[in-house]
């Protein structure tokens, strides 16, 4: 049985169910989403039943999500699911309390750097990239190498700098080499 609700709002129409745009707020932003809704058949007056409030204020958290670049409550339980892990799990992977997946999942917003820690423990080649960036970014204190001169061999530790390049050419004084003969010569020694 199905009971028509007369509009609020101009007090002629009917409100009936149907897919609407609504405005909503999150964060001091406005986002228009489309949800389950009623509209008016007079006046166009566009609202949300309270049984669809939730879907409400998760499709508004997402448009939020997806504004600024954030995993959606539903990327963010659908990687829990790939790893195959219940939500407890998943917050000990993560490091949080069970409440907190939970809640990001209904549509509480994470902040930026759980976003990022989420991406990092369920993304694979983000992990890889992240690794990429973080070994350019922190200098290697020293680089040990083994150089081969004939037969023996010369174990070198090397003051490396942040930067590297393919093939980085070190100097070394020769007078520390004059015990090889000199038939033997070190002309370009890389680090690879």
């Amino acid at each position: 049985m199905t009971y028509e609700t007369k509009c609020f709002e101009c007090d002629h129409g009917t409100l009936v169910p149907g897919i609407v745009d609504l405005i909503g707020h999150r964060n001091g932003e406005e986002f228009t989403v489309r949800a389950p809704g009623l509209q008016c058949t007079e006046c166009g007056f566009k609202t949300i039943d309270n049984e669809k409030s939730g879907e409400f204020t998760k499709a508004v958290s997402d448009a939020y999500r997806t504004a600024h670049g954030l995993l959606t409550g539903t990327e963010i339980r659908d990687r829990r699911r790939r790893l195959e892990m219940s939500q407890l799990a998943f917050a000990r992977h993560l490091g949080v309390g069970v409440a907190s997946v939970k809640r990001w999942e209904r549509g509480l917003i994470q902040e930026k750097a759980m976003d990022e820690l989420i991406r990092l423990k369920t993304d694979l080649s983000a992990a890889r990239r992240n690794l990429r960036a973080l070994e350019l970014k922190i200098a290697v204190e020293y680089v040990l190498t083994t150089a081969v001169f004939g037969d023996d061999n010369l174990e070198l530790s090397i003051r490396a700098d942040q930067s590297f390049s393919p093939r980085t050419n070190i100097c070394m004084d020769r007078s520390y080499l004059d015990r090889w003969s000199s038939t033997q010569c070190v002309k370009d020694l890389a680090v690879a």
